[in-house]
């Protein structure tokens, strides 16, 4: 058995693994066409489609978004717990989204690019394995069996079911035909695109990196790696799913990883500290 399907098989969870040497083109897969929820990675194919629009002329990373009330959404992040009337950039919301993973500023830029237009981008880049149907408040509403379209079902109410953990397991939430997906090849290939320009300009490639770079939950991808070694990467996680994925600047090049878990029964210290040694299991397949 390999190193990379040793550490594998020691994770509490059906794992996808998908990475490409960005120069020498050694690759690493493991059920790398599989389905597997998104969680908040799915944040990382909407940047892309907001700095698609802000190259359109479409959107400005400069203007000023004013906080609402109504815009509050459960989960991760700190903007649900500021006052409303604060008026961030769209560039704030941009980094707060990836580096803390704010799920409000998630929302707010998720109707700010469309739906149908982050869909669209996903087709025009071949990306078929990956759906983004879902809002971050859609999905989390749902998988504690709440409906965004009810006006009974509260903020607060989502809040509560969340943090006492009361998922609806078949929720649409929690449905590979409904809930937000994709492969970990096709989160490798994204990546892959935007590294090599194919999908942002120079200018906004660059942006994409300097927001991605700066993330600080590093609790997979990089925790096991060399001290040092640069990454730019997001994570996702909610109820049974944990995820990774992004690029590793090893000392003979980058390359694209992507690291999914569904169906995780461990603790999730324990699984994330097994899928940081899957992490570093592929950087010493690929660096070695």
């Amino acid at each position: 058995m390999s190193s990379i399907d040793d550490s594998i098989s020691r994770v509490p969870a059906i794992v996808g693994v998908s990475a490409k040497h960005l120069e020498t083109g050694a690759e690493v897969r493991h059920d790398a066409d599989g389905v597997f929820f998104t969680a908040s990675t799915f944040k990382v194919p909407l940047l892309v489609e907001l700095l698609c629009q802000v190259d359109q002329g479409k959107i400005d990373l400069a203007q000023r978004v004013e906080l609402a009330d109504d815009q509050r959404t459960p989960g991760s992040g700190v903007l649900k717990q500021l006052g409303a009337g604060l008026q961030p950039t769209v560039k704030d919301l941009a980094m707060l989204m990836i580096i803390i993973s704010d799920n409000m500023a998630t929302d707010i830029l998720y109707k700010m690019v469309g739906r149908d237009n982050l869909s669209a981008r996903l087709h025009t880049l071949g990306l078929s394995k990956t759906r983004i149907p879902m809002s971050t408040r859609e999905l989390l509403y749902s998988v504690v069996g709440l409906d965004v379209d009810d006006p009974l079902h509260s903020y607060g109410m989502a809040t509560d079911k969340l943090f006492l953990r009361q998922f609806v397991m078949d929720s649409d939430g929690f449905s590979e035909e409904k809930s937000d997906v994709s492969s970990p090849n096709d989160m490798c290939r994204l990546l892959e695109m935007v590294y090599r320009g194919e999908a942002l300009s120079g200018p906004l490639r660059e942006v994409f990196f300097d927001i991605m770079k700066r993330q600080q939950l590093n609790n997979v991808l990089p925790l096991k790696l060399p001290t040092n070694t640069e990454s730019a990467h997001k994570t996702g996680s909610y109820h049974g799913v944990r995820c990774d994925v992004g690029v590793v600047y090893a000392p003979n090049g980058p390359y694209s990883v992507a690291i999914m878990a569904k169906q995780v029964t461990g603790d999730v210290l324990e699984t994330d500290l097994a899928l940081a040694a899957v992490s570093r299991a592929v950087y010493d397949e690929l660096v070695a």
